[in-house]
């Protein structure tokens, strides 16, 4: 059930809060016209799943995806996602630009303004299979999708500010503290003075490139671009170490992964994400990060010796709370994964993130 706080959190989101969901997501994502269901955006997965390309099907209204012989029940689906963009997660047939059919998952929600008006819609179409024939559990409904948008653009903003506050307390603050040391400089005459205030210069910049190199690390990471998955997790977690305090630990298959890098990104920030609540919340001494493959999933696990909390509470939204795990829980669902807690209080907490991997992605 959504909460009524965040419910009405969900009707401030704009036409920016989806580019998270368009960018990270495995599923097709559309964005409606409202009264006329005309795509006005759609991301890339389209070309795997339907064989078009975004520009191909922009423009045009969402009902022409529709086979012309779909079932009563098929066309109310489409009229419905068409005219009021809300519908619950339903079972159609999607037509592929070469005549073909895909059985999919059929999600969609109307955004609404500031004012509560409708402002644009959101589809999301998952492949079904005999395997997987269930559809994401975020997105099932339209007010559970736009709590799914939400959750997503929440992530995005944490980011930002956190990143915004470390340039302005931390390198700002820095860059501050050295100009008064230059103009102190420029009017010193005692020799000693001089050369202590040069050292203190010489200080502060070094501080202030490291906060730079620390910055850089938070906005893209070079060591995932450069070494892996591993090597990034490895070092996110030794840096967060030194940061709090907690004994932090890491252990690997080994496998590599040949995971898109926007679902890489994704794993190393809600890795990175777990381990700052593990700081902030779970009051715990250490912290153990383990990945490997697991049959056809690639798994990464956080577990810490912490106070533990109720799972229950996890989509209980709070201005003191934000949405941290939700978020994080979120942008796993975005990339076709899934985000499993267990905890209970007084006994720590372990999360999985699991990802299905294709064979053809994975090497020893």
């Amino acid at each position: 059930m959504v909460h009524g706080h965040q419910s009405q959190c969900t009707r401030r989101l704009s036409k920016s809060t989806y580019r998270t969901v368009f960018a990270q997501a495995r599923d097709v994502c559309i964005a409606l016209e409202r009264g006329s269901g005309r795509i006005t955006r759609c991301n890339d997965v389209v070309r795997t799943m339907l064989g078009f390309s975004p520009g191909e099907i922009v423009g045009h209204p969402i009902s022409e995806l529709a086979p012309p012989d779909s079932s009563e029940h098929a066309r109310g689906v489409w009229h419905s996602l068409a005219t009021d963009l809300e519908v619950p997660a339903s079972d159609v047939e999607v037509l592929r630009k070469d005549g073909g059919r895909v059985d999919a998952r059929l999600t969609g929600a109307g955004v609404h303004d500031d004012a509560g008006g409708v402002a644009f819609g959101v589809a999301l179409l998952r492949a079904r299979s005999k395997t997987s024939p269930e559809a994401c559990p975020q997105a099932d409904s339209p007010e559970r999708l736009r709590a799914w948008l939400y959750a997503l653009s929440v992530a995005e903003e944490r980011e930002r500010r956190r990143i915004a506050a470390g340039l302005h307390d931390d390198l700002g603050q820095l860059l501050a503290i050295a100009k008064l040391r230059v103009g102190r400089l420029g009017v010193a005459t005692d020799t000693s003075e001089r050369e202590a205030l040069t050292n203190d210069l010489r200080d502060l910049i070094d501080q202030a490139a490291r906060s730079a190199r620390s910055t850089t690390f938070e906005l893209s990471s070079p060591v995932l671009q450069q070494l892996g998955l591993d090597a990034a997790l490895q070092s996110c977690g030794e840096r967060m170490q030194q940061m709090y305090g907690f004994r932090f630990s890491f252990e690997s298959d080994r496998t590599r992964i040949d995971l898109p890098h926007e679902a890489l990104v994704v794993l190393l920030r809600v890795v990175r994400e777990l381990l700052f609540n593990v700081h902030k919340h779970a009051r715990a001494s250490a912290v153990h990060v383990a990945s490997r493959r697991a049959g056809a999933l690639f798994t990464i696990c956080t577990t810490d010796d912490g106070v533990g909390f109720c799972p229950a509470d996890l989509h209980a939204f709070t201005p003191a709370g934000g949405f941290g795990l939700a978020s994080a829980e979120a942008q796993v669902h975005a990339i076709g994964g899934r985000f499993a807690i267990e905890s209970s209080s007084g006994a720590g907490t372990r999360v999985t993130i699991s990802v299905p991997v294709p064979d053809t992605a994975m090497q020893a």
